[in-house]
């Protein structure tokens, strides 16, 4: 434990949340704890640690000085395993993710873990990034093509969409579906879903619900 209190913000749009991990957190004697209310601001800078959601973790880390040499750190307290707002978080600079539901000690050593310059990810996440580490990553374009193949469009809609050939479409998918190591677009969303690979992902009914309206042609020949 350090010698020296460590000033945290929590700063979480879910006020459950926020005022849970502030009382938390501020029954650790190394603690000094102020739970922050949105927008974030600059002022920010002057705490050790920064407890945050996916969302005001990412502005957090847009407003705080880029250069500095003292500068808060962000942890990512979230309801969510999914692997898209994961790998963005750590990506931008956060240096820990730990899913809500966690128990108080995990969320503790996370927040000591940060303040002592390492980084910490909670078990369910360490294995969540691992399955994604035995596979390519999908470029931004086959992201975009599974969106819209989640929505129910066909190939030509998505052509259209994306302003490119049905072709290119096809080629996307194929991509896709090798990195994903599924056969089909139904294989191919259900993945998604699972590992939470896309930006915005819905629930279960939101992604697979909008596709069994809408039957699929065979594999790429839609």
């Amino acid at each position: 434990m350090s010698s020296r209190v460590i000033n945290v913000a929590v700063v979480h749009d879910n006020l459950l949340a926020r005022l849970g991990l502030a009382s938390l957190l501020a029954d650790c004697d190394d603690m000094a704890v102020r739970h922050e209310l949105t927008p974030i601001d600059a002022g920010l800078s002057r705490f050790d640690v920064i407890v945050a959601d996916p969302r005001s973790g990412m502005a957090a880390l847009n407003s705080l000085p880029k250069r500095s040499i003292r500068c808060a750190r962000v942890a990512i307290v979230a309801g969510s395993d999914r692997e898209w707002p994961i790998r963005t978080s750590l990506e931008h600079g956060a240096a820990a993710y730990v899913v809500l539901g966690e128990s108080g000690d995990e969320i503790v050593h996370a927040v000591r873990t940060v303040y002592r310059g390492g980084f910490h990810v909670s078990t369910c996440i360490a294995a969540k990034l691992a399955e994604g580490l035995f596979g390519q990553r999908l470029t931004a374009r086959e992201e975009e093509v599974l969106a819209l193949v989640s929505d129910g469009l066909c190939n030509k809609l998505i052509a259209a969409r994306l302003d490119i050939s049905v072709g290119t479409v096809k080629t996307h998918l194929r991509t896709a579906f090798d990195k994903l190591s599924v056969h089909s677009r139904t294989e191919a969303i259900a993945t998604v879903q699972r590992r939470g690979l896309l930006q915005g992902e819905g629930t279960e009914s939101g992604l697979l619900g909008r596709v069994a309206l809408r039957p699929s042609p065979q594999a790429l020949h839609a």
